[in-house]
Order: structure tokens, then C-alpha cells, then sequence
């Protein structure tokens, strides 16, 4: 039987591995061991390893890094917590393999311990390009650390190989979050409304995450947001969840809170992943910067208002509508939202994150990868140019 670790640090990327991590959990092949880290062991954030432990998956481990997001000098602080805390780990527990998904900073620690450790690293979702966070180069140092890679299409294949890694190490198996959309089993309105309060009135869902990148001021921009919304407040609800763990995200939450008291609109530090996607499905759409708005909305329909450059250089399908972080530029482009025109563009529109049996074949490759390799030097894979 092969160990093989998980470690997850948000809601949001944990919400994405669930249904793989399930699986993983009930396979005889596999032993499966869970570390939550990050977000999750935060009460700011939520205290979200609960949710984990609700699903049914056992946490091995909980490492808190004590998150401080005032500057990137804290940030880095939380990331030498969190690489000195996996480097002891590491060294008191041996695994086949450590699989990690996406571009947190909390995660770029996890995969440096790992890879000092000689523990070979499974990835999914490299490749992708987010020009505007710092996620954009943790996520490419994340690749060359990592010996088995799960992209999520072509293009990002593509550049994985670019980037020097083996073809025959890297797998374009899609979205794991384009396909929860239509398997996982979501609650209904009515639960929803049961939970959240009423949700007659027309409404739209609003996440928002700084760009640590942009130099661009987190202040500036959300209050840009705000002023919006506070247009469309007579005619539409407005459900906010709150911001991920980046440098400024607490400006953000101060401004948002402030909003919500003057206009009685909702606010959620987390919810689980499955009222996160219905919420989503009954609504207008989704506005902010989240990579669900490009990789799960499209998947259900859902328009996604995706505002500045924290996506920038992200592959997205036709119902994602790509506006600047101005006050008459959101509202532009919440009206095309509702248009006709725009509407009729949903239907029809195909998610370029979503491929047949995702689950399924990343259990396959996963499992392979764990039966078939042996401990190896990696080498560098140039690419044939003349």
C-alpha cells in the first residue's frame, strides 16, 4: 500500500480536491494522509478543517502558520512557520508521494520541504498564468519542484513542457472544479435559503482578492468596487464571501464589512463547497477576481464579471466578461451580464476547463504514478528548437 499525503491550506482549493480526496480515502491501494495548514486553521477565516473533518476525511495534522497579511514582511513570516514546521514533519514521516494543488504561498513552503525531503510531488493546476498575483511565480517554482504534473488544459501542458518538465511526466486532464459543477450532488434554494436567509430578490456573488502584484492600492480598488454596487443595491441582492489570505486582504474585509452594514447585504467569511457552487447557480453571476469565476462558473451557466489583472494570462471561456477595476467599468459590464444577447451566449458557450471522467482519470494517473516510479533524479527536458 503507497502513502501518500495531501496537504491542503484554503477552502477554496479544498472545495476543488474534495471529491478526489474521497476517492483516494476508499482506494485499498492507497493509504491517504491529510494535513490542513493555511486558512484552515485560522478562526479568522473560519476554522474551515472542520468542514474537512464533517466530509469524513480524518486530518492527520494541523499546522498553523499564524497568518498576518498587514505586508508581504508577515506574509513571509507565516511562510518560514509554515516551511520550518513541514521540513520537522518531513523529517518524522516518510511518503510515497506529496500532492499539492495550485499556487498559495503556504503551499510553495509545503513543496520546498517536500523536495528537500527527496518526496516526490504530484501538482495539478500548473502551468496557468495569473500575471497580477504573486501566485504567478510560485505556482511556476511549485512545477520544477514537482515530478508528476495534472494540467488542466493544453496551453498549460504546453508550458509545463516548456518549462523543462519530462512530456511524459505532464497530463492535460482538465479542471477538477469545471466538473464538481455538475457531479458534486448541491443543495437546493430553499436549503440554501434555510441557511443564508432569503434569496427571492435577484442577486449577485462577490468575491474579491487583492493583486499583490499590480502595486496597484487594495484600498483604491475595492472602494472602485463598492461604489458600483452600490448602484445596483436597489434592484439586486448582493452575497460576498470573504477574500483569501494575501498581503492586504483584511483592508479589504474592513471596507466590505462597513459596506454591508450600510446596506444590509450578506457577508461569509467561508462557506462549504457545495453551498459556495449553489449559491453561485442561483445567481446573476459572479463578481471579482476568483479563478472559480474562469475554471467553475462556466460549467453552470454563470456569468462571471471578472474585474482587473489578478486573472490576467488565465485561459477563460465566453461567460467571463473582463473589465478594469473602475466604477463605470464594472457597472458596464454587470449590465451586459444581463443581456439578452449575453444570456443567449451562456447556453451556448462550452467550458474550456471541463473534460470527460477529470476525476477519474487523475485517480488513474495518481495511482500509476505511485505503482510505477521509483525515486529519481529529474533531469531537464530541453525542447527540440533550431
Amino acid at each position: 500500500m503507497k502513502k501518500l499525503l495531501y496537504v491542503t491550506g484554503s477552502r477554496a482549493e479544498y472545495g476543488i480536491i474534495k471529491r478526489l480526496l474521497l476517492k483516494l480515502k476508499d482506494d485499498t491501494d492507497i493509504d491517504l494522509r491529510v494535513v490542513a495548514t493555511g486558512m484552515h486553521c485560522d478562526k479568522k477565516y473560519g476554522l474551515t478543517y472542520q468542514l474537512i473533518e464533517k466530509d469524513g476525511i480524518n486530518i492527520d495534522k494541523l499546522i498553523n502558520i499564524k497568518i498576518n497579511t498587514e505586508n508581504n514582511e508577515k506574509i513571509l513570516t507565516s511562510m518560514s512557520i509554515c516551511q520550518t514546521e513541514f521540513g520537522k514533519f518531513f523529517q518524522s514521516n516518510k511518503f510515497d508521494a506529496v500532492m499539492i494543488l495550485g499556487d498559495r504561498y503556504e503551499i510553495f513552503s509545503v513543496a520546498i520541504a517536500a523536495a528537500m525531503h527527496n518526496i516526490p510531488i504530484i501538482h495539478l493546476h500548473g502551468g496557468e498564468k495569473t500575471l497580477g498575483n504573486y501566485d504567478e511565480f510560485i505556482r511556476h517554482a511549485i512545477t520544477k519542484m514537482s515530478k508528476l504534473h495534472l494540467a488542466s488544459t493544453d496551453e498549460y501542458r504546453n508550458r509545463i513542457i516548456q518549462m523543462g518538465e519530462d512530456p511524459n511526466t505532464v497530463f492535460n486532464i482538465g479542471a477538477l472544479g469545471a466538473e464538481n459543477c455538475l457531479f458534486m450532488d448541491l443543495p437546493s434554494k430553499k436549503m440554501l435559503e434555510t441557511s443564508f436567509g432569503s434569496l427571492k430578490k435577484p442577486y449577485f456573488m462577490v468575491v474579491f482578492h487583492p493583486e499583490t502584484l499590480t502595486q496597484v492600492s487594495v484600498l483604491e480598488q475595492v472602494n472602485e468596487l463598492l461604489s458600483a454596487l452600490k448602484e445596483i443595491i436597489p434592484t439586486y441582492d448582493l452575497v460576498f464571501i470573504g477574500s483569501n489570505s494575501d498581503t492586504g486582504a483584511d483592508k479589504i474585509t474592513e471596507e466590505i464589512t462597513r459596506f454591508n452594514t450600510e446596506t444590509n447585504s450578506r457577508f461569509m467569511t467561508s462557506v462549504k463547497p457545495e453551498e459556495y457552487l449553489a449559491l453561485n447557480k442561483y445567481s446573476e453571476g459572479l463578481i471579482g477576481n476568483s479563478s472559480s469565476g474562469l475554471i467553475e462558473m462556466p460549467s453552470l451557466k454563470v456569468p462571471t464579471i471578472n474585474i482587473g489583472d489578478r486573472q490576467k494570462g488565465r485561459v477563460r471561456g465566453k461567460t467571463v466578461i473582463d473589465c478594469v477595476c473602475k466604477k463605470e467599468s464594472i457597472l458596464g459590464a454587470i449590465i451586459k451580464s444581463q443581456s439578452v444577447e449575453f444570456q443567449h451566449t451562456l447556453e451556448k458557450t462550452v467550458n474550456p476547463y471541463y473534460q470527460k471522467a477529470v476525476l477519474e482519470n487523475a485517480l488513474n494517473q495518481i495511482k500509476f504514478f505511485l505503482k510505477e516510479k521509483e525515486p529519481y533524479c529529474k533531469d531537464f527536458y530541453d525542447l527540440n528548437i533550431k
